[in-house]
């Protein structure tokens, strides 16, 4: 007990030092004694079977220590899409009300949308949340897609007050705090030089071992800012913040996803990064077991999985836009009068106007000509994952293994009798498509149908089913745990006249975009992401843990009353 004692004292001392810039934050909070708090830690894309896989391999020693410290994992049934949009709108606000992918159309508007784009999230963020206080409101959102309402914003891609981290931490004390910490700067500029050498080795391991590939772009430059750079700025971030007291801190660590999506899920670069963010988690809990300024729950969570994937231009040949318009120059019978005006909103400049009150700084102006610079460039360099085909009349967004079909020419949801009366071939070529495993539509009124190779199926929500109409989905799950989800998301107003779910073997996933591992729809490991709860958390008992709207409630917020 004494040894303890004094590695305590010293691990104090070492932290006073390192973080002395903090000191005078940290003490007006404690003032009136620690207060309640929570770390929110989400492992992007790793699912339950693949956490435990990694574990029982040795990649994740500091999660098996918390295991083992009083917590216990729990793994539940991602919400449809299961994409990092959708999970975090639910995780920081309750509720989902309209993110349908990680890309897509709105029809009301004209406006594509893809969760790439700074302008386009501040859109829809501000669309959907202005006025709602979310989870972490006078809190820190380090390297989120949404912010949450944090009072701090860093590397988080919306937020209506965004903060670089020299705006955090102010420049004379960001100064002092490289100065004490010199040897986590002399390591991540190893580290980016040695993830560029890493990234050539493994692609070329990969090209040798796979039958199919996917192609580089600008993945490198993603890899190493993802894997090195943003990974150890936002890690040294989280720990300032607990030392000094912010009550809700909520980070995310998205490497491990975007190396699942080039080189799979299982895949040795894939679990290599997962050892790596397990000793920057590792770092997070030295500092909140010896020296937080709050009385932190530790949450480590995943917002979904990723199933093994085969990208449909690989499998098929072309992508599953050229697909699609190929197939409807040869076939079309019946042409969809969609108008100038209905592609005026899809150019994606469109947002300038509606992104309101920017300061007309030259310090503004010059950040806006380098990011859309960039942008138009990076758009350039990414492979396809959006498909406008103007003499079709359709556009077409992809999101991994889920994509988004629109029709032109009418600014609310087609059902699919109006679909096959101006394009009559148009479903029963995608429902028979062996890159697709399903097709979905709305019928009339409630009414929600499934068109597969096989035949149609049509249902309403909570209605009867009968097991036998859902034999196609069996491969996908359980279709009485399934279906449900798979109705109420088909039902949203954002989602495609058509909505095309990726063909799913039992092993792999057809992936739309240029992808070998996959999630946003159903079928494998994608939908069952995991959460790490103190021993005695009343969720740990729960039968069924579906979706990711309890996470809000019965796990952040329930952490701040304690």
């Amino acid at each position: 007990m004494h040894w303890f004692d004094g590695v305590e004292r010293l691990f104090q001392a070492y932290y006073y030092f390192k973080f002395f810039p903090f000191r005078k934050e940290r003490e007006e909070r404690l003032k009136a004694g620690p207060a309640p708090g929570f770390v929110g830690i989400q492992i992007d894309g790793l699912s339950h079977p693949h956490l435990l896989q990694a574990m029982a391999r040795g990649y994740l020693p500091n999660l098996e220590r918390h295991l083992k410290r009083g917590h216990r994992l729990r793994g539940y049934r991602s919400g449809l899409p299961s994409t990092t949009p959708a999970a975090q709108a639910s995780i920081f606000y309750g509720r989902n009300p309209g993110i349908p992918a990680f890309r897509w159309f709105e029809k009301d508007t004209g406006h594509l949308l893809s969760c790439n784009d700074l302008d386009h999230v501040q859109y829809f963020r501000r669309k959907l949340f202005e006025g709602k206080t979310g989870l972490l409101s006078g809190g820190s959102s380090y390297a989120n897609i949404l912010d949450g309402d944090a009072e701090h914003s860093v590397f988080t891609v919306s937020s209506p007050k965004p903060q670089t981290l020299f705006g955090r931490f102010g420049g004379l004390r960001l100064l002092l705090l490289i100065l004490l910490h010199p040897l986590r700067i002399c390591r991540m500029l190893g580290a980016t030089v040695m993830e560029y050498f890493t990234d050539r080795y493994d692609r070329w391991v990969f090209r040798k071992s796979r039958p199919w590939g996917v192609s580089e772009g600008l993945f490198p430059i993603i890899r190493i800012f993802c894997n090195v750079i943003l990974r150890e700025l936002q890690t040294f971030g989280v720990i300032a913040d607990i030392y000094a007291g912010i009550p809700r801190i909520y980070t995310t660590y998205s490497g491990y996803d975007e190396l699942a999506h080039h080189f799979g899920p299982e895949s040795i670069p894939a679990l290599k990064n997962l050892q790596y963010t397990d000793k920057r988690i590792g770092e997070i809990m030295r500092m909140l077991r010896y020296a937080p300024g709050a009385r932190y729950e530790l949450i480590i969570l995943s917002d979904h999985g990723q199933t093994p994937g085969i990208p449909f231009n690989s499998r098929f040949g072309a992508t599953l836009g050229t697909t699609i318009g190929a197939f409807l120059r040869e076939n079309q019978e019946a042409a969809v009068s969609s108008g100038p005006l209905a592609f005026t909103g899809i150019h994606l400049e469109y947002l300038k106007k509606e992104i309101e009150e920017r300061p007309k700084s030259w310090r503004r102006r010059t950040y806006n000509l380098i990011k859309n610079a960039l942008q138009k460039k990076i758009r350039q360099l990414v492979p396809e994952t959006i498909n406008i085909d103007p003499e079709g009349g359709i556009v077409i967004t992809y999101s991994s293994s889920l994509a988004h079909l629109y029709i032109t020419g009418e600014n609310r949801r087609l059902t699919w009798q109006e679909i096959e009366s101006v394009q009559p071939l148009l479903i029963p070529f995608l429902s028979r498509h062996k890159g697709i495993g399903f097709v979905m539509a709305r019928g009339e009124g409630e009414e929600i149908c499934f068109f597969h190779s096989r035949g149609r199926f049509c249902a309403v929500p909570e209605g009867e089913i009968s097991l036998q109409d859902t034999h196609f989905l069996q491969t996908y799950g359980d279709p009485e745990e399934i279906l449900p989800e798979i109705i109420r998301f088909a039902s949203g107003e954002n989602c495609g006249d058509l909505i095309l779910f990726g063909a799913y073997d039992g092993k792999r996933v057809i992936c739309f975009d240029d992808q070998v591992g996959g999630h946003g729809s159903v079928g494998g490991e994608q939908l069952f992401p995991f959460i790490m709860l103190p021993d005695g958390h009343p969720l740990l008992d729960r039968k069924v843990l579906s979706g990711h709207e309890f996470l809000y409630s019965e796990v952040f917020l329930a952490a701040l009353r304690k």
